[in-house]
């Protein structure tokens, strides 16, 4: 029995640059560092930059060198490098950093800057999870799901992931989620993955948004509960969302009266394929919609065009 998520426990965000083991060291190393966090947090990213490389390298101060692998991870001032984020996050991992630990694992799990090493992320995974990071044991979990260094247990991954998601954190429901829809086959549920899907969109995550438009559309067979769901992604800026929305809405049922699409349809249809068209990063999607907005075109009346254009324009100015 699933039951509905009350508190979130799993923090992965940037801000958690000031984690140590002991009050006084915690106090020191936010003197130490505090300067280069506000260049930080003003995005000064240069004068940051330079500061937490001066730290990292010349103090060995692991906060620091987390703080490095997150400009590379995320290319901030610098080029984006996951095999130098991994490095860096190596350093912090073996300084006790948590959120580090955690993300040195995925680079063993992934075989980012060496080769793939199950056993050897299993371990920084639990080093993680003794430090408090708890949406580790979701990481660990999927090795078993997947019987990667470990022997296979599905129902192990379950009940580990769940103690985390039950206790609400988003990122520990959406890994349930996947897990009913695409883990082991006999432990696949569409009702259990909606129902995860469902607790992180409460917890405002677009993917799980998007990932009820896709049960909805692809194994409930409900393209109105698809769109209901894809729509609400689209509109908050998620970008796999758009293309679903523009196709929902270019493949409508026609008016009975005219046999033509309504009036919100093709306006719809409109504003969404220009929008895919404009920001998808898949050309072929990009292509379809260009396509498809020249059959729009032809039977949308000409004078909607400037107003629909400055809604896309309003849109992508918002959240691109």
């Amino acid at each position: 029995m699933l039951r509905k998520c009350k508190f979130l426990i799993c923090v992965t965000s940037v801000t958690i640059l000031f984690w140590l083991p002991t009050i006084s060291a915690q106090q020191e190393t936010k003197n130490e560092l505090a300067e280069a966090q506000q260049w930080l947090t003003v995005g000064e990213y240069q004068k940051a930059y330079e500061a937490f490389t001066f730290h990292a390298q010349e103090k060995q101060n692991p906060l620091a060198q987390y703080s490095l692998a997150l400009f590379y991870q995320k290319g901030w001032h610098v080029k984006a490098d996951a095999v130098v984020a991994c490095q860096w996050y190596e350093k912090a991992a073996n300084g006790g950093i948590p959120e580090a630990a955690h993300f040195f694992g995925q680079c063993l799990q992934d075989g980012i800057h060496q080769v793939k090493d199950y056993q050897a992320a299993m371990h920084w995974y639990q080093q993680a999870v003794q430090l408090g990071h708890v949406i580790s044991s979701c990481s660990i979990a999927e090795l078993y799901m997947q019987g990667h260094g470990v022997e296979k247990d599905p129902q192990k991954a379950l009940a580990d992931c769940e103690q985390v998601a039950s206790a609400g954190s988003v990122p520990a429901q959406l890994k349930m989620g996947r897990f009913y829809l695409e883990g082991a086959k006999e432990i696949r549920n569409i009702q259990y993955a909606a129902a995860w899907f469902g607790y992180a969109a409460e917890g405002g995550s677009l993917e799980a948004i998007y990932q009820l438009g896709t049960i909805n559309l692809k194994a409930l067979y409900d393209p109105v509960r698809a769109l209901y769901w894809f729509e609400m992604a689209a509109n908050r800026g998620y970008l796999p969302a758009y293309y679903q929305t523009a196709l929902l809405y270019f493949h409508a049922p026609l008016s009975e009266k005219t046999g033509m699409p309504t009036t919100e349809n093709l306006a719809k249809s409109y504003l969404w394929l220009s929008v895919t068209q404009q920001q998808s990063t898949n050309k072929g999607e990009q292509r379809d919609a260009e396509w498809k907005l020249i059959e729009v075109e032809r039977v949308m009346p000409e004078s909607w065009k400037a107003d629909l254009d400055q809604q896309v324009l309003q849109h992508i100015a918002e959240f691109h």
